[in-house]
């Protein structure tokens, strides 16, 4: 099994010292340049709870694990930078499998983040496991000079927006754990699953140009990441669920019986898509950069007064019932 510092080793050989980091790899404790990050997040993986190696390889596990806190960074408007990683693996993981892993890591820092921010690794530690895999990584941003967009800024009249395509990756775990269903009859929704793609250059763009008032990324769906601005702005909201666009796949599954697109769009986790709130004067300005940069707009409700709670309009304008409101640790199944 690899060492704690064969595992160093390797993040230094595939990742070069990063921006804003004066020590790294190397020493007993990193060295940040004073004032450069104020930005930080961390996400935890586990086997079993987050992923199944059964269902994907390990380049796709290592891409997930530094895609979610891509995400959380791209959330709040800011940009990406160094990442700390932690392992705790058990004993019959291979040396190959450890590489591999990091191997995605790095796919997913080259592909998923524009030139303009640098993600590379600034340390990591292994440990050894008598349970499932477990992946942490912590990673440091930087805010926009408008600062941080957080979740307590919605007011009423502000429009409900979604950036991105919800609920493919929702579709790709009921494609990848049935035994009917075959992965190659909806690609996009597996690939949705195993190599997410979250909003790092749009999270970076909408925040400098000050667009949003509030933003989350819908890593645990929809309606429950809309709960959390809602809770934190003191606010109600209207969703308009006939306003989703439906992908091909979900209705190709739903078809199928395997479920309902308007569940997984809903309350389905893990697409990384970006949930805003936008004041009516900037929907102009967001409309435009969309436009230019072939984003994937759906403008889904708007902020109420908080007396009026959360009403979710289905496909026929009808209040909706949901099943769930989304992925709730230490609840779902």
């Amino acid at each position: 099994m690899t060492s704690e510092f064969e595992l160093v080793d390797r993040l230094a050989s595939l990742f070069s010292a990063p921006e804003g980091v004066t020590v790294g790899i190397g020493d007993d404790a990193a060295v940040l340049d004073p004032g450069r990050f104020d930005l930080v997040t961390m996400d935890t993986l586990v086997e079993g709870v987050h992923f199944r190696r059964d269902w994907s390889e390990p380049e796709d596990i290592g891409w997930r694990a530094l895609a979610a806190n891509l995400s959380d960074v791209a959330a709040m408007g800011g940009g990406p930078g160094a990442f700390f990683l932690s392992l705790a693996l058990p004993e019959p993981l291979d040396d190959q499998w450890v590489g591999r892993l990091c191997e995605g890591m790095k796919e997913a820092a080259s592909e998923l983040v524009p030139d303009s921010f640098e993600v590379s690794a600034g340390g990591g530690d292994l440990s050894s496991s008598p349970g499932p895999v477990v992946i942490s990584i912590t990673l440091l941003g930087e805010a926009s000079p408008a600062g941080p967009v957080l979740r307590s800024g919605a007011v009423p009249g502000d429009r409900i927006v979604v950036l991105g395509m919800p609920g493919l990756a929702e579709a790709g775990m009921t494609v990848l754990s049935s035994d009917i269903l075959k992965n190659e009859d909806f690609p996009l929704s597996v690939q949705a699953y195993q190599r997410p793609r979250p909003q790092v250059h749009a999270g970076g763009l909408v925040g400098l140009y000050g667009v949003p008032s509030a933003m989350i990324d819908t890593s645990d769906g929809i309606i429950q990441d809309l709960g959390h601005i809602l809770e934190a702005s003191g606010v109600g909201a209207q969703i308009e669920a006939f306003q989703l666009t439906i992908h091909p796949e979900l209705a190709a599954l739903e078809e199928a019986g395997a479920g309902r697109a308007l569940d997984w769009m809903l309350t389905g986790g893990e697409d990384f898509c970006l949930l805003m709130t936008v004041p009516p004067a900037r929907m102009p300005k967001l409309w435009d950069m969309a436009r230019h940069r072939d984003w994937t707009v759906q403008d889904l409700g708007e902020i109420r007064a908080p007396k009026e709670g959360l009403q979710v309009m289905g496909l026929d304008g009808q209040p909706l019932d949901l099943d769930k409101s989304g992925f709730r640790h230490f609840e779902d199944s």
